[in-house]
């Protein structure tokens, strides 16, 4: 949807006055009371403006856009009002709502001040709207309870600061929530933030919470500090998610996400990027550093969330760590994994679903806490550097990933979650389901995949 910004234009010069002053004058006698006429005539025009929903995803032609008319007059007159779309009139009521086909079309608002009756003035704002198919796949069942979405109320680490360009306001939280919740059929989000933005992640968990998610996660990534200031930054915020959590019990607290990235030290490295190519290069002694460190940061955070929150938590772990974190404590509602597929190293569908059947031991939910695809060529086994973009490379490997939970399901092995990374990426080759306002390929295809418990 291009919003152009409902650009306002004069209809004729007579919305200034100026016919009256132009009018030959007969004789002196009646040019007092011509004078007279002008002055009590001359009007500004009105100011045509009017605001529409679905600002930040352009609506398919299944979505209703609602036109909100914002004119205003300066001197509190009546108006008329004209709705055109394509040049063709639609209706004169002071708001409008439709439904627009597949294209780019034209939607004009009319605004004219009829109590000038000699000659009335109006005012015109215009805005283009471009709509998109509703659906481009066929519609496929999803056997699991939740459909999930990771949301980003703000950038998650300095490194990442395509996710999002711009934190999100909250006219914006609550459309891209509505589009997780109404249209991708989620019933199920993960809404995660960095350090520092710990209000965006309280403000979006507040609006999610009236969408009618069956469960919202709540992730803080403290990344790239020691585990004692991580554990320190825990305890603060535990009393706002204890609030939320008293005020639904959907919410669950994540008290962090893939602890060997994020924990100062664990591995060499003070970005992300480093730590993978350190990783490339010393990949038995990133084994040995996880096996020693990571119980000794869960040894160290968890009695923190004990002594402060009194509710059940949730982790998401990175690939590695899945036999590391303590998985039997109470604490844990349920055990989360962070499940990308890698078939240049093995990790394909089959390596998934038995790992999914050995964490079942632990009674508890299994949760995909991450899955998801690049937008390039080869995005599962390849660099995106010098890689074309490739919407087809995504929605297909979201197919892969959907039909492996699928499939598990169906042999009894339970999934109870699954969690799309990412919804507001909006770099061209990165994971998001836009580009711009304009849905990916991958958006369509997860949208296709219609929960079935």
């Amino acid at each position: 949807m291009k919003y152009a910004g409902a650009t306002t234009a004069v209809v004729g010069a007579s919305a200034l006055g100026l016919d009256y002053f132009l009018t030959p004058r007969p004789n002196a006698m009646n040019q007092t009371s011509a004078l007279t006429t002008a002055t009590s005539e001359f009007k500004l025009p009105p100011l045509a403006q009017f605001d529409h929903s679905l600002k930040y995803l352009d609506p398919t032609d299944q979505q209703t856009v609602h036109f909100t008319n914002q004119s205003t007059d300066l001197y509190g007159d009546p108006l008329d009002y004209q709705w055109l779309v394509d040049g063709q009139l639609v209706s004169q009521e002071k708001d409008y709502s439709t439904k627009f086909p597949v294209g780019d079309h034209t939607v004009t608002l009319q605004v004219t001040d009829s109590t000038i009756t000699v000659c009335p003035c109006s005012s015109i704002a215009d805005s283009t709207i471009t709509s998109q198919p509703d659906q481009i796949y066929p519609t496929k069942p999803l056997l699991i309870k939740y459909k999930g979405m990771n949301y980003a109320a703000a950038p998650a680490a300095p490194e990442f600061t395509v996710t999002p360009r711009i934190i999100p306001n909250q006219e914006e939280l609550d459309e891209q929530l509505s589009t997780i919740h109404d249209e991708l059929g989620c019933n199920a989000v993960s809404i995660c933030v960095g350090a520092g933005y710990e209000d965006n992640l309280i403000q979006a968990c507040e609006i999610a919470m009236q969408k009618g998610f069956d469960r919202i996660y709540v992730l803080a990534k403290y990344m790239h500090f020691t585990s004692d200031e991580i554990a320190e930054k825990l305890r603060n915020l535990a009393p706002r998610i204890t609030a939320l959590r008293e005020a639904s019990d959907k919410i669950v607290w994540v008290i962090g996400n893939e602890f060997t990235f994020c924990v100062k030290g664990l591995i060499p490295g003070d970005t992300l990027k480093e730590q993978q190519i350190w990783i490339e290069q010393h990949h038995e002694a990133y084994i040995e550093a996880q096996q020693i460190n990571i119980p000794q940061v869960f040894s160290r955070i968890l009695p923190v969330i004990r002594s402060n929150y009194g509710y059940p938590i949730a982790y998401n772990a990175e690939p590695n760590e899945f036999d590391l974190v303590p998985w039997g404590d109470p604490l844990f509602e349920s055990i989360g994994w962070n499940a990308y597929l890698q078939p240049q190293f093995g990790k394909d569908e089959s390596f998934f679903t038995e790992k999914f059947s050995q964490l079942e031991m632990f009674g508890k939910p299994v949760i995909v806490s991450e899955f998801g695809s690049s937008t390039y060529a080869g995005a599962l086994t390849e660099d995106f550097e010098g890689q074309p973009y490739d919407e087809d490379e995504q929605a297909r490997n979201i197919e892969r990933y959907c039909d492996m939970v699928n499939s598990g399901n169906t042999s009894g092995t339970l999934v109870s979650g699954a969690f799309l990374y990412i919804y507001n990426e909006e770099w061209d080759e990165g994971w998001g389901l836009y580009n711009g306002l304009k849905r990916k390929k991958g958006f369509y295809m997860y949208k296709s995949y219609q929960r079935v418990q």
